[in-house]
Order: structure tokens, then sequence, then C-alpha cells
């Protein structure tokens, strides 16, 4: 059973029946074959034990893994009892995922299963409570340090500059913008653009 478990076979599927009042009914349930149930059960009768090994999918090839095993032992001679077959298999229906520990989340000692936080003694949630500030005191975290208000609610102005003025009139007398009608040559005089001086079009 110990070289079983190291190589991954699920407890579940690894059994050992010694004694017992009704051997033939748990050989039976355990799937033993037929033939074998007699034959096993007068054994067990003797004080020998039955090693039951259901070989499926895990781990893969199991049926290979578990004659290497048992190869390496010395077992009583059962006959013509068939100690190996294949058998249809069907996955096992339970109300939970975990055989061995279904209740994963109650906590040990607990004498009525129920919510983990009740064991605290405390509550470990609370209601949210909407709040305008981080701060405990309902305070902007400006005022924890500095008196004044750091955002001002004054009328903006169009310019940085006492007076009003905008920055290019500091150094240079007239307007950087024009807003008067635009040409359609940057040649003096209105002149054509360079390519028609070519006779042909630049751009086809």
């Amino acid at each position: 059973m110990n070289r079983l478990n190291l190589r991954g076979f699920p407890k579940s599927e690894r059994q050992i029946i010694a004694h017992g009042d009704k051997v033939e009914t748990a050989l039976t349930r355990a799937k033993v074959h037929s033939s074998a149930v007699a034959p096993y059960a007068s054994l067990i009768a003797k004080g020998h034990a039955v090693l039951v090994v259901r070989a499926n999918y895990k781990p893969l090839g199991a049926a290979r893994i578990a004659r290497e095993i048992l190869a390496k032992f010395d077992t009583v001679d059962a006959g013509a009892a068939t100690q190996e077959y294949t058998t249809s298999w069907e996955p096992e229906r339970a109300p939970s995922v975990m055989k061995d520990h279904p209740l994963f989340l109650t906590l040990p000692g607990m004498a009525t299963p129920g919510l983990i936080s009740k064991s605290f003694g405390m509550r470990l949630t609370k209601p949210h409570k909407s709040k305008r500030t981080l701060t405990t005191h309902g305070k902007p975290m400006s005022r924890m340090f500095w008196p004044m208000k750091l955002i001002s609610t004054k009328e903006r102005s169009s310019s940085v500059i006492s007076g009003g003025r905008q920055m290019s009139k500091m150094f240079w007398p007239q307007r950087l913008l024009s807003t008067g009608e635009r040409k359609k040559s940057v040649i003096p005089g209105g002149g054509t653009p360079f390519s028609s001086r070519t006779g042909f079009r630049m751009i086809s």
C-alpha cells in the first residue's frame, strides 16, 4: 500500500481486505472477479489478506505500475481464480469534489458547521460608509499641514503678465499673427508657382 501511495495511486482505488464477518460482500463491493471471491474469502479465513487495486487513468500506466510493484512481493496461490481482469469504469458521483475533507473550509474543533468568521468572535467585514475625504477628521489633506487653500476660486485672466499683456509684446512691437487676407503666392507681386515656368506639370 505504501509503494502504491508513493507512485500516486488514489486512496479510493487501493484497498486491503483482511478480516470481517462479511468478507465475501466486501470482496464483491471491491469489484473482485466473481471467480476469485470464494478462494479469497477462504484464504482470508486462514489469516491472509487481499490487496485490491483498481487501476484506471491515475497515474498514467497504472496497470503496468501495479504489476511491477506486486511482482516484487511473495504472494499466496489462489488456484484458478481470475486475479486480474478488465471491466467498465464509471466516475463516482459524490456531493463534494473532496472525498476525504468535504468541509475543507471548516475549522478544526467547530461543533457545528458554519461561517469561519463566527469562530473569531468578531466581524471580518463592516457596512460601507461614504466619506468625503480620506482623513479621519473630515478635513482635506492640505489643511493638515497648510492653513491656506491650495486651489484658488478667483476668475482666470487671459495673461499671466501683470497688466494683461502678451509675451510677444515684450520684445516685438508688431503683431505676430496677421488677420489679413491670405495670398495664393508667396512670390512678391503674386507671381506664378515655380513649376509653371518649366512648361509641364510637376504632379500627375
